[in-house]
């Protein structure tokens, strides 16, 4: 005698056992794909415009002129590690909330 079981009966029949309901998915508790595409466009937009961002800072703090010196070109070189930085921070934090609802 062969006994054929579909998986959702194999889950009725271990969900009657251990007396765990199973856990239905509702509209709100989809995956957020809106904020998944928002995320992937933002850190494609800031991959794409580093190095415009960089090379202007270059063209402006190095050369044989350079356009700003001193402090203020120390402090413009610091320009693309922020940069970088909030490509970094502010997907992990989306993707964080993302996770967490």
């Amino acid at each position: 005698m062969k006994v054929r079981a579909s998986i959702a009966d194999m889950l009725a029949v271990l969900a009657m056992t251990t007396n765990i309901e199973p856990k239905k998915l509702r509209r709100a508790e989809a995956t957020n794909i809106g904020a998944i595409l928002g995320l992937f466009i933002f850190i494609l937009i800031g991959i794409v415009l580093l190095p415009v961002i960089v090379s202007q800072v270059n063209n402006l703090t190095s050369g044989t002129a350079p356009a700003v010196t001193g402090t203020n070109a120390t402090l413009l070189q610091l320009v693309p590690l922020f940069y970088i930085l909030v490509l970094i921070i502010v997907p992990a934090v989306v993707a964080y909330k993302i996770y967490k609802d």
